[in-house]
């Protein structure tokens, strides 16, 4: 059986026979040819009446011309009262039908009529598509269905608006965007909907339509609607609860990730006007306000913005170098990399008030129980937010743009002509867009269905008459006030650059960073240098250390045993700051002031307030009570991963600098035989052990303190070299390490006996520096009496 309906007698829900479209279309252009006064809607009721199997059997015959005729320049009549008392006969185009029954039959919940007229908007036809994109009235009655779209129900309704509206806009792009530039309340419908999932991706798309080698001027539609400043408002608990604020933070993401300095795929926009305008100093405030009021759900939605933002935009990967162009081989646009300085300098001046909520937090915490029966008090969301955010900040204050001075020069200089340029284009768009309405609204009224011609003509001629008469005079107005405009606004663009320029003048007269540094580099002339007008990356870094927010970093990890994510986070500033510039930055100061916290404060001037070593209060201690807690339940504390890994960084730094060009103090506790019986034995056995291949294999030892598993291809002949070990390339005998380090339970009973020795050494020297004699025989007396 044929699918398609042509010459075949479909019979209808009624029971009824009901016509094929075939003799459908036969019958109505009879008609028109005849008498198409007698035209009623009944031709396209009964189109309309085919559904389901029909419909589709419509769609795979799309192209046949007799059909699309049918419903894009048929019409009908449709009779109404007069104002006189008699009948008039309104002509009625099929498509205004379609479009009129859509808006009835959706909100009504008639699906199947709703889906079917979707269906016929959505033919990929040229002809079809060019009367609907050419005619803004059929537009605006498509996007009127966004008023019946509720939050969560009528998801029929929004696949209904996509499936026309992602069809016009992939078939006529450029003249589907041109009307999209012409809703005034394109962003307000949108983030009506921000909840709606599959709507926000069309408008992303949309947004997304404006790339850097094909501008659309999308981008400064949406952002002249304020989308930006109105997605902040949605952080707000009092007002909208979590849901509509994750909807809001997602959609700004994928804006940002779309929007990334550094372009990854091809749905990628590069920098743009809307994410010049989240990092814009009005807008970075208002996100630290929301982050230090609002907390809660706000907090977190926020944080993960800001985030978003710093990754996506890292300068050391931007296309176009701040430090080497010129405004004559890149002129400042909105397509400029995005640069940080003003988010990382804002979020270092609140970092106290920022570290405040975790002490805070911790002491309205309220007290819970573990599965293990533990007593704890909750690590809560908010706190790891904000750590997370530190670690990122710390990520920006690495990248170089942020530690040179210069470049910070060169962004306030360009951003003070962008300004400039970016007032005169707005006026600019203002007047193309009072052009295009004019004519849009001359050319909507020359469109009639009034079957008076003469009437009509007549009453379009006098419009037109009046609406060019008032064009003019509104023309003439416009450039009046436009140059009115044009010379205020030349002089306050032009005071702020000379006022940012007098700045910059200033800033002149300093010398870029200076890269000189004494031995040992923790020096009070290094730090009193540092400290003068530092560069962002630095005053972040300072701003660390004067508040000791690392340290206090640290002791909080070892309260949170189980949280995983939690470890993560803290493992990312420690490494950073291990990996950092140990020379012309002030990291070299934070890792003194982690090692010795006591010390570090003689650099500040401020009270001393903690005692805090990283070797002995961190590794050792985090060591000490894994071992503790595995005695009474045979487990290591879920922290002990990230330990371990953050100890190897210590003795990748110990190996990679000498220490003691940095500060002889971080030298002496490296030193210290503790730490040196950790390093050295207890360390590298837990090392081996992690790394142990399920399956055999042997390890070879690169030199640096890395194990790297080497697999030989005759796996019985395998070398054991134990006098290698120390210069590194020697192999590790594994069945060696498979004796003594089979289980976590084998190395815990050799750290079992290294401590115990390591308590017994202890004693004994101190026995020994206070003159304690020990009563009893002789060792050599004891064995002979046990040889006896």
């Amino acid at each position: 059986m044929s699918a398609w309906p042509f010459g075949q007698s479909v019979s209808s829900s009624s029971g009824g026979p009901k016509e094929d479209v075939k003799s459908i279309l036969a019958r109505y252009f009879q008609k028109l040819q005849d008498d198409e006064t007698a035209l009623d809607e009944s031709s396209i009721e009964q189109v309309l009446s085919l559904r389901d199997d029909d419909t589709l059997a419509l769609l795979e015959q799309r192209q046949d011309s007799s059909l699309i005729d049918f419903l894009v320049f048929a019409f009908f009549y449709k009779l109404e009262d007069s104002a006189t008392g008699g009948h008039a006969a309104t002509k009625v185009p099929h498509l205004q039908y379609l479009l009129e029954q859509l808006l009835v039959a959706a909100p009504a919940g008639d699906w199947p009529r709703a889906n079917v007229i979707a269906d016929f908007l959505s033919i990929d036809n040229c002809v079809l598509i060019d009367e609907l994109v050419k005619n803004f009235a059929y537009l605006d009655t498509i996007w009127s269905l966004l008023q019946f779209v509720n939050q969560e129900e009528n998801l029929p309704l929004t696949a209904i608006f996509l499936k026309i509206n992602e069809n016009l806009l992939f078939a006529r792009h450029q003249e589907y965007l041109n009307y999209i530039k012409l809703r005034p309340e394109l962003v307000d419908d949108m983030l009506a909907h921000v909840t709606i999932t599959p709507l926000m991706d069309f408008f992303l798309k949309i947004v997304g339509s404006d790339k850097i080698e094909q501008p659309t001027g999308i981008l400064e539609h949406v952002a002249a609607q304020s989308f930006i400043p109105k997605c902040l408002q949605f952080f707000n608990n009092e007002r909208f609860d979590s849901a509509v604020q994750n909807s809001v933070a997602d959609l700004l993401k994928t804006l940002i990730t779309i929007s990334a300095n550094a372009p990854i795929d091809e749905i990628s926009i590069g920098p743009n006007i809307l994410t010049r305008q989240l990092v814009s100093p009005q807008c970075i405030d208002q996100l630290v306000d929301i982050i230090l009021l609002q907390r809660g759900t706000a907090l977190n939605v926020t944080i993960s913005v800001v985030i978003e933002l710093i990754r996506k935009n890292n300068s050391d990967y931007d296309q176009v170098n701040l430090l080497s162009t010129t405004l004559e081989e890149n002129y400042p646009t909105d397509r400029d990399p995005i640069y940080l300085g003003h988010l990382l300098g804002k979020f270092t001046e609140k970092l106290p008030q920022l570290f405040q909520i975790i002490d805070n937090i911790d002491n309205q915490s309220e007290v819970s129980e573990n599965q293990i029966g533990e007593i704890f008090k909750p690590l809560g969301f908010e706190r790891f937010k904000i750590v997370e955010l530190i670690a990122e900040l710390l990520h920006c204050s690495n990248m170089g743009l942020m530690n040179s001075k210069r470049a910070r020069r060169i962004a306030r200089k360009r951003d003070a002509i962008r300004r400039k340029d970016e007032q005169i284009h707005e006026n600019l768009v203002d007047l193309k867009l009072d052009d295009i309405t004019a004519t849009n609204t001359q050319d909507e009224d020359t469109i009639s269905n009034d079957s008076n011609d003469k009437n009509l003509n007549s009453s379009n001629n006098n419009s037109n008459s009046n609406d060019s008469n008032k064009s003019k005079s509104n023309d003439n107005d416009n450039n009046k006030n436009n140059n009115s405009n044009d010379r205020k606004m030349n002089k306050e663009t032009h005071g702020d650059v000379v006022v940012q320029s007098e700045e910059d003048d200033d800033d002149d007269d300093d010398e870029e960073v200076d890269e000189s540094f004494d031995i040992p580099y923790v020096n009070a002339n290094q730090n009193e240098k540092l400290r003068t007008k530092p560069t962002l990356g630095d005053f972040f870094k300072i701003t660390l250390y004067d508040n000791q927010i690392v340290p206090k970093i640290l002791l909080l990890f070892l309260n949170y045993p189980w949280n995983n994510f939690w470890h993560n986070v803290v493992f990312d500033i420690i490494q950073q700051i291990f990996n950092g510039r140990m020379d012309f930055s002030y990291n070299s100061f934070i890792v003194f002031s982690i090692f010795d916290t006591l010390q570090s404060y003689q650099f500040n001037g401020l009270e001393p307030k903690m005692n805090f070593q990283i070797t002995n209060n961190f590794i050792l201690t985090g060591y000490k009570n894994s071992y503790k807690f595995y005695e009474s339940h045979h487990m290591n504390l879920g922290y002990m991963g990230h330990i371990v890994l953050i100890a190897e960084e210590i003795v990748k730094f110990s190996k990679l600098y000498k220490v003691e060009l940095i500060s002889p103090r971080i030298f002496e506790l490296l030193q210290e035989n503790e730490w040196k019986v950790y390093a050295e034995q207890v360390l590298n056995d837990t090392r081996l052990m992690y790394s142990k291949i399920l399956g055999g294999g042997t390890y070879v030892d690169d030199g640096n303190g890395n194990i790297i598993p080497q697999f030989p291809s005759d796996t019985a002949s395998v070398l054991s070299s134990s006098d290698a070990g120390s210069d590194g390339g020697g192999l590790v005998n594994i069945e060696d390490l498979e004796e003594e380090l089979t289980t976590e339970s084998d190395l815990h009973e050799k750290l079992r006996t290294m401590l115990l020795s390591r308590s017994e050494e202890e004693v004994d020297e101190r026995n020994k520096e206070k003159g304690v004699i020990i009563l009893g025989p002789p060792p050599s007396a004891s064995a002979d009496t046990s040889t006896e």
